[in-house]
């Protein structure tokens, strides 16, 4: 072994920095298979999907990696770069998961130290992402009192129409009109108003521009980018489902693809 050389890496780890350290393999290791058929053939995929990934297809390295390692556990090779694979596309848990099994197969000490060491790598990514994403959590929360703030303002009062007062209604033109006119006049009352002086009014404009931002920051950073992100995938899914079914025809390797594909999402 050792895949990848020098795993040893600096403190500031970078997944795509191990993927690059991953070589090609010119013979199968001994005893990870049953046959001579087997092993040319896993080595086969092997070195492909690695030629996948130096040309910008993971999607289909990945596919090919899981198959071997899954049909051939003892394929330690295949297992860590599997693993580092899904490390680098940010999967930790899968990761992490991918590592421990590759553990059980009673690995040699030079395979269970660098194992070790990728496992305990992929474990603290998986907690900082965890961490960070408790921290979005946290500032959503941050957001709820906005509400409550609103009704407080009155900008939001309930229709006087609503049997079970869960309509909601804005403020009407005329409305606003009256208001005006009663505090020039100097003849707005709080005993007789349902409206706030002044002062209350311009808390309502400023909590509805902020109301105005964040939904503008929703709509332009979260829901945008997420449509954008759904179109592309299903663009990336349906060319390699084309590519893969044609390479089927005369390629080892696109045909264990397709068959567990067609295995997995049949109709």
């Amino acid at each position: 072994m050792t895949q990848p050389q020098d795993h040893k890496f600096s403190s500031n780890f970078k997944w795509q920095t191990a993927l690059s350290k991953i070589k090609s393999l010119e013979a199968a290791p001994a005893g990870a298979f049953t046959s001579e058929r087997e092993a040319e053939r896993a080595l086969s995929i092997y070195n492909r999907a690695l030629e996948h990934i130096h040309s910008g297809n993971e999607d289909i390295a990945m596919i090919a990696l899981e198959k071997v390692v899954s049909t051939y556990p003892l394929f330690t090779d295949a297992a860590v770069f599997y693993g580092v694979c899904l490390g680098a596309a940010r999967r930790y848990k899968e990761a992490e998961q991918q590592f421990k099994k590759a553990l059980l197969t009673d690995p040699d000490a030079e395979e269970e130290e660098l194992l070790e060491y990728l496992l305990t790598q992929a474990r603290l990514f998986k907690e900082r992402s965890e961490e960070i994403e408790r921290s979005r959590r946290r500032n959503e929360k941050k957001l709820l009192p906005v509400r409550a703030n609103l009704a407080q303002a009155g900008i939001l009062e309930r229709a006087a129409g609503s049997a079970d007062g869960e309509e909601i209604r804005m403020a009407s033109a005329k409305e606003r009109d009256e208001l005006m006119r009663e505090i020039n006049q100097g003849k707005a009352s709080s005993a007789s108003s349902s409206y706030r002086p002044r002062k209350g009014l311009l808390q309502i404009i400023s909590i509805v521009v902020i109301i105005a931002a964040l939904l503008f920051f929703l709509i332009y950073f979260l829901i945008v980018p997420a449509v954008s992100r759904a179109k592309e995938r299903d663009e990336r899914l349906k060319w390699l489902e084309e590519h893969i079914e044609e390479g089927a025809e005369t390629n080892d390797v696109f045909q264990v693809i397709w068959d567990e594909y067609n295995n997995h999402f049949s109709d």
